[in-house]
């Protein structure tokens, strides 16, 4: 479908954390129906997508400051997918917020959006206020930073719309089989892509980034030759392992050894699982919610949530006094200080952590032999 598209630019001026002053939107799906002002002192970026229901809730209790702030609070909620998936989902899931498509990622890539739901708070000037999940500004943070922002712009000279050229928006594109993997070859990603299509799970990033992911493994724990690492497209059917099918595609041998370093130990002698009833996002929604503070997981195993911890970590996991079940739980720990983490892993589940020397495996990835 052709989409004549106009692209918002967000200016931002001496920000600290941006290269680009100008960070795109692609079109407008919605203006808000409850910012009561065309000026604002504060706009807050909400970074969400249709599949992520945290996001859903995230927008939800934006929603409820923009109702209690409608004057000098403006909040606009950005999504990358295709503008007409969007406007479907909008008609089930109605919001009095802005809605704004992002233009080719850009929004998201230049803020280095990783995690959703993201939030970005800026001043009418475009300096960055805030960052990270949206239900972690709280009430009390808006009203400090609307007493040190008292200075106001109306939003469409914050919000500057610049007409660009029709594109046509394709189908999100779902395979055929259950395991597809296609190269490609004039993409880059620093960090790894994943998302979910249905009953896919989507990657896009270099093959490392793939492979320590469904090992669960950090990338440094992966040896290969550079030539060997190129940027792929993979889907694979929802609770299947993508490891050894990429292997056998791409004609690799995969092995591993142990080698001594410094760890992340979690003793497990008294570990003490939660249910799957303490967190409830829904289905073929995002299993985890990771912000400045807390990593939650919804229906995940231990498994998956120590990869989660070690990749925040950047050590490798170790295990000791048994064994994890394989079974989904729910988790929510707290990751921004070391000690309140040890803390909350100890009264919470039982789980014992602490950095020491230990072993770890080590894998290496290599063409077949002819």
């Amino acid at each position: 479908m052709s989409i004549y598209k106009k692209s918002l630019i967000l200016f931002f001026m001496g920000l600290t954390s941006l290269s680009n002053s100008q960070i795109r939107f692609s079109e407008t799906i919605q203006v808000s129906k409850t910012a009561t002002d065309t000026e604002a002192a504060l706009f807050f970026v909400d970074f969400w997508a249709t599949w992520c229901k945290p996001c859903v809730y995230a927008s939800e209790y934006l929603g409820v400051l923009q109702k209690q702030y409608p004057d000098r609070f403006y909040v606009v909620s950005l999504s990358e997918e295709n503008p007409e998936l969007v406007k479907r989902f909008l008609k089930k899931h109605p919001t009095d917020l802005a809605v704004s498509i992002d233009y080719k990622g850009e929004t998201f890539d230049a803020v280095n959006t990783r995690t959703l739901p993201y939030g970005l708070l800026i001043n009418s000037a475009g300096n960055i206020l805030w960052r990270g999940s949206p239900t972690d500004f709280k009430q009390a943070d808006l009203q400090r930073f609307l007493k040190q922002n008292t200075k106001q712009k109306e939003v469409d000279k914050v919000l500057k719309v610049q007409a660009i050229k029709k594109e046509v928006f394709k189908a999100d594109y779902v395979p055929s089989t259950d395991f597809e993997i296609n190269p490609l070859k004039k993409e880059v990603y620093e960090t790894l892509i994943s998302n979910y299509r249905g009953d896919f799970l989507h990657y896009k990033g270099s093959l490392k980034s793939i492979l320590a992911k469904e090992q669960r493994i950090l990338e440094s724990q992966i040896s290969m030759p550079s030539e060997l690492n190129k940027t792929y497209e993979v889907f694979i059917k929802k609770g299947t392992n993508a490891l050894f099918p990429i292997l056998e595609e791409l004609k690799l041998d995969l092995f591993h050894s142990e080698i001594k370093g410094e760890v992340l130990m979690l003793d497990i002698s008294n570990l003490q699982y939660w249910d799957t009833n303490q967190i409830d996002w829904g289905k073929n929604t995002a299993e985890y919610l990771i912000d400045d503070t807390q990593i939650q997981g919804d229906n995940v195993t231990f498994e998956a949530i120590a990869f989660q911890l070690a990749t925040i970590l950047s050590l490798p996991i170790a295990i000791k006094g048994g064994e994890a079940d394989n079974e989904k739980h729910d988790w929510r720990i707290h990751h921004r200080f070391y000690n309140l983490m040890q803390s909350d892993l100890e009264d919470t589940y039982g789980i014992i952590m602490n950095k020491e020397n230990g072993s770890f495996k080590k894998y290496t990835v290599r063409k077949k032999a002819p």
